[in-house]
């Protein structure tokens, strides 16, 4: 009671005080509260006014058009409900949904009486609890052992954001878990919440449950979401098989198996970083490799590597080839060193095992070893000298033999004169060795320097590197008598001057002896062409008595299967067997007396033909007369040529009285 005595006292006190400015004071009693409502529900904010003047207007996000009237005729849902006159001026919103989310105020208007009056600011927040719940790895799928891996759990179309608990399997490491919240769109009210948990994979994991619980104000039960780990792991691969010598330009043999899950998508064989096959999946984990063993892979890592989702992994074996003697570093064709100077010659060999070297003087055996050294030079060191490596006859020896000489002017090649006919052009070359680098070079003929002009060119010193020598040139131009002579080639180097002589000298004819040449030419093709012409004539021979023989055969195979042939005459109407069969001896034979058989009588008759063409094969063959023909195998006088006819054993002498029916 002495409450409001105080509040009424301090009310009067106010009241005077505003009198002073001529207006009365209205104030709000009971303040709008911020408050959580699910969707469907009923809601009452509310405002009650002590000694309210002015009319109440409700605010919903700074847009204040609501109370002016009762009822809100135009929102349905909204009601202004209380006693006006008591100042009580709530808000009631019936089955409120997402769109009466917002800020709410309650204004109380000005007056000439009395200044506005404004509420405090509250929150009408709309439930709307989630519907489902889902859980999904990070990246889908992919859980590796001894690699970190995340799951997301993901509520959608909710508000407010819920709050998630996991359950994972015994002794799993959790290494961060987290919760993100974001609108479904822009200017959504509806929340997306995703909780993500990181967890490092092991292999115990592999078919364990993880479950996923999330709780809303909302809901009267929790939703929850399961998964189960599936735990991949790197392929484990090993080389089984690998030579224990291996020497080079052979082929070996190597095999790697590999397993891991998932399945293996590929092994790669390498050298170093050089791929060498690329191999797909084998059923049985086994996967060869055939390798040519060459030197530049002694002391690589051949390695074998698997790769499948997990990971990839290897093995790796350091490879140890044997392979032949070959030199890094020799000395040079040529050495020069002066008398009394030290000299230091030196050779490296690459080989495995390791080479031995071995030093000669003019092929004798001088010392070992990577160098050799002579302190002080005499003349008779002035030699030739070779480094020699051998591998113990494994391999073939490699020689780098180096000329030691003194300094001094060039040192030519001995000359060769030279030939020619007059009208020709001719080069006269001068050859030294490639000790010292020549300098200047000059020709001289009949005491005169020769120069560049339409007659000579003149080539200067030049570098052969086909052989280890340097070369001068000289080019004369349509070559004439006077041209013909000794020429003078000069060199100089850094240590003088030498020259030689070289002579040009006329070619003699030789038109004979080319004659001669040529018909020897012409007589050994017509040589060869007459053998070759022996050959296929006897070719054709041998041909010709196969082919003959066949045909006998066949007329024999002919002949054997008719009883019997006749022998018409058209003109006298006569009729003559020929042949008759012998049942008995199965031989078809003539009627002649004495019976001969058909065979061998043609045989007989085809060589004597044969024979008489031969003594004369110029001569026509006329036709002989029928007595002749018919018994031709009784009589020995006829020399006649007769045809090969294998088909037709008798011919009449007449074609057209006679002919033989069968």
């Amino acid at each position: 009671m002495w409450r409001l005595s105080i509040f009424l006292l301090f009310y009067l006190l106010i009241q005077k005080i505003h009198r002073g400015y001529g207006e009365y004071l209205q104030t709000i009693l009971v303040q709008p509260k911020s408050v959580e409502v699910p969707v469907g529900e009923t809601v009452l904010l509310y405002c009650t006014v002590f000694n309210q003047y002015g009319d109440v207007a409700w605010c919903k996000d700074g847009h204040c058009t609501m109370g002016r009237e009762r009822p809100l005729y135009y929102i349905p849902r909204y009601e202004i409900i209380g006693d006006k006159q008591a100042g009580i001026n709530s808000l009631q919103i019936r089955n409120v949904n997402l769109d009466d989310d917002g800020i709410y105020q309650c204004q109380i208007g000005r007056t000439k009486e009395a200044r506005e009056v404004l509420s405090n600011y509250a929150n009408l927040t709309i439930l709307i609890p989630p519907e489902q719940i889902s859980i999904t790895f990070v990246p889908p799928g992919i859980v590796i052992t001894g690699k970190e891996f995340r799951i997301n759990c993901e509520v959608l179309n909710t508000r407010p954001a819920p709050l998630f608990t996991w359950q994972t399997p015994p002794n799993t490491q959790i290494v961060n878990i987290s919760q993100v919240t974001t609108p479904m769109s822009n200017n959504s009210k509806l929340l997306r919440s995703i909780s993500t948990i990181t967890l490092l994979a092991d292999i115990t994991q592999h078919g364990q449950e993880i479950k996923c619980e999330a709780t809303h104000i909302a809901l009267n039960k929790s939703l929850i979401s399961t998964t189960i780990i599936a735990v991949d792991y790197q392929p484990v691969v090993k080389i089984i098989l690998k030579p224990i010598q291996m020497n080079e330009n052979k082929e070996y043999w190597f095999e790697c198996i590999a397993e891991g899950r998932p399945s293996i998508t590929e092994l790669v064989w390498k050298i170093n970083n050089t791929i060498l096959v690329r191999m797909p999946p084998m059923s049985d984990g086994r996967y060869p490799l055939y390798l040519n063993a060459t030197r530049n892979m002694h002391n690589q890592y051949l390695s074998c590597s698997a790769l499948n989702s997990a990971g990839v992994s290897e093995d790796v074996v350091i490879l140890n080839i044997n392979y032949s003697p070959k030199f890094q570093s020799f000395p040079t064709p040529y050495t020069i060193v002066r008398l009394g100077d030290s000299l230091k010659l030196s050779c490296t060999v690459d080989s495995n095992p390791p080479a031995n070297i071995l030093w000669t003087k003019n092929g004798e055996f001088v010392g070992g070893g990577s160098q050799y050294q002579i302190p002080e030079v005499h003349e008779d060191d002035y030699a030739v000298y070779a480094c020699i490596a051998t591998l113990g006859g494994q391999f073939t020896k490699i020689v780098a033999s180096t000329k030691v000489l003194p300094p001094g002017p060039p040192r030519f090649y001995p000359p060769q004169s030279v030939l020619t006919s007059r009208g020709s052009e001719v080069m006269l070359k001068c050859q030294l060795e490639k000790d010292i680098e020549p300098i200047d070079s000059f020709w001289i003929f009949k005491n005169s320097t020769l120069i560049n002009n339409m007659k000579h060119t003149i080539i200067a010193a030049r570098d052969i590197r086909t052989i280890p020598r340097y070369e001068v040139g000289l080019i004369i131009h349509d070559v004439q008598t006077n041209d013909f002579g000794e020429y003078e080639c000069h060199v100089t180097n850094q240590y003088g001057t030498e020259f030689v002589r070289i002579h040009l000298k006329k070619r003699s004819s030789h038109i004979f002896m080319q004659l001669a040449i040529y018909f020897g030419i012409l007589v050994l093709l017509s040589l060869i062409l007459f053998s070759m012409y022996l050959c296929c004539q006897q070719a054709c021979r041998v041909d010709k008595k196969r082919t003959t023989i066949r045909r006998i055969r066949r007329v024999q195979t002919w002949l054997q299967s008719k009883p019997s042939m006749w022998i018409h005459n058209l003109a006298a109407a006569e009729k003559i067997p020929l042949t008759v069969y012998d049942i008995n001896s199965g031989v078809t034979r003539t009627t002649l007396n004495p019976p001969v058989d058909i065979v061998e009588c043609y045989l007989s008759m085809m060589n004597e033909q044969k024979n008489q063409h031969l003594d004369r094969p110029l001569l026509p063959p006329p036709p002989p007369p029928l007595t002749i023909r018919m018994p031709f195998c009784n009589d020995d006088d006829y020399d006649y040529d007769y045809d090969d006819q294998s088909e037709q054993i008798y011919e009449t002498a007449d074609p057209i009285s006679w002919h033989i029916d069968v």
